[in-house]
């Protein structure tokens, strides 16, 4: 493929996306990302209508195969019906999902319905959304949008479950939730929508969205491969760490909640405080020192023994670092496939492939490792995970400036 597979030329395209079209966008992300939240209580909610937890495995099992699936698809889809439509669509598949949820308790097929329209509805948009912000920006300004972005993933994630919490208290019950999500969801159907119609009439469509094997094999044999196979290793130590965060919190006499609600506070605070001044640091740097705090926050919580203070030091150090990693590393895999002339949307598309590898596949290898030993030999992996990809960084760095 040429630089034309490309979504637009860089130093065509404005260094800020416009008001009409960000502002709607974010929120609709918030929105769309408050309801994806809900997943994490999905087990409460349907073991208090009489639902085991095999059910509940089972049903997430679904959903994480959805994803896998229609993250291959997505873009041919994309390709069809346009990328905001696409998106939008996303949207609307999260509120079948939501609505599936609410009705559970009449029908358990209900349940195993929703969990695989929550995989199709998030991948499509977690696939799609980074290129709804690179279609608009300039190479300088991506880094800032990606940025944004991340932080109004987080910021509704981490509403869910207080949200949740206060909605089910009210109604009496998890399951009741579910409808509000569901209204959630066309919310964000509609904020997409605006922001779709708010966008310039001249802006470039986008081209060979859809995911082809000749457009992978093309993006991994260019230097784009670095920030791909980082942070498909960063999503394994995230959720080594998420996963099994209670035993290690039980392990240090701490509460898990503690751990959460400091991550995605910390997270949420510096993706938007770091956004507007991100891009102006040389990214190689920016994601070396990002590495440095992750694996120091990792080893923060490995010496801890039962304070409480460490925990939230080492807590705070790792969002820190691992809360940045992904838009920086994202922007990076664009920059170099801008550079390099590979198309761009197949380089974000790959990259969150490869994070969904990372997210979905660690968790089994990290269980055999805590069942055959502890998680402090969990925590010991994952900081070697860490120095891999300290070690891919400067493989890279290198190999840049033989290039050059």
């Amino acid at each position: 493929m040429t630089r034309a597979a490309n979504i637009a030329p860089a130093d065509k395209l404005p260094s800020a996306v416009p008001l009409q079209v960000s502002i709607p966008f974010m929120l609709g992300s918030i929105s769309l990302a408050t309801s994806y939240g809900s997943s994490f209580f999905l087990v409460d909610a349907l073991r208090s209508i009489g639902q085991s937890a095999t059910t509940a495995g089972a049903v997430i099992s679904t959903g994480t195969i959805a994803t896998i699936l229609c993250s291959l698809l997505v873009g041919r889809i994309a390709d069809s019906v346009g990328l905001t439509r696409t998106i939008s669509a996303a949207a609307v598949m999260m509120t079948i999902a939501m609505a599936c949820f609410a009705s559970a308790s009449t029908s358990t097929l209900f349940a195993y319905a929703g969990g695989f329209f929550l995989g199709v509805g998030w991948s499509g948009f977690y696939m799609l959304a980074p290129l709804e912000v690179l279609r608009h920006v300039r190479s300088e300004a991506r880094i800032k949008y990606l940025t944004l972005l991340s932080g109004s993933q987080m910021l509704g994630i981490g509403l869910a479950a207080p949200l949740a919490r206060a909605v089910a208290e009210t109604a009496g019950s998890y399951i009741a939730v579910y409808a509000l999500f569901a209204a959630a969801c066309l919310v964000a159907a509609t904020f997409f929508e605006l922001a779709g119609r708010g966008a310039h009439a001249s802006q470039p469509r986008m081209p060979n969205v859809g995911l082809t094997l000749q457009g992978v094999m093309e993006i991994f044999r260019s230097s784009t491969r670095y920030p791909i196979i980082m942070i498909g290793v960063g999503g394994c130590v995230f959720a080594g760490l998420f996963t099994f965060q209670t035993l290690y919190a039980a392990s240090r006499a701490q509460s898990a909640d503690t751990f959460f609600l400091v991550f995605t506070l910390t997270a949420v605070f510096m993706r938007f405080a770091v956004a507007p001044i991100i891009g102006k640091v040389r990214i190689e740097r920016a994601v070396a020192v990002l590495f440095m705090c992750t694996i120091a926050g990792l080893l923060i919580l490995f010496v801890n023994v039962d304070s409480t203070a460490i925990y939230i030091i080492g807590t705070m150090v790792f969002a820190l670092g691992y809360g940045l990693s992904y838009s920086t590393l994202n922007s990076m895999a664009v920059d170099l496939a801008d550079r390099d002339g590979t198309p761009l949307a197949i380089a974000s598309q790959v990259f969150t492939l490869s994070y969904f590898v990372g997210l979905f596949g660690f968790p089994s290898i990290a269980g055999q490792i805590v069942k055959a030993s502890s998680f402090d030999h969990l925590l010991m992996s994952m900081m070697m995970l860490v120095v891999a990809n300290a070690v891919i960084l400067t493989t890279q760095v290198f190999s840049a400036g033989r290039a050059h």
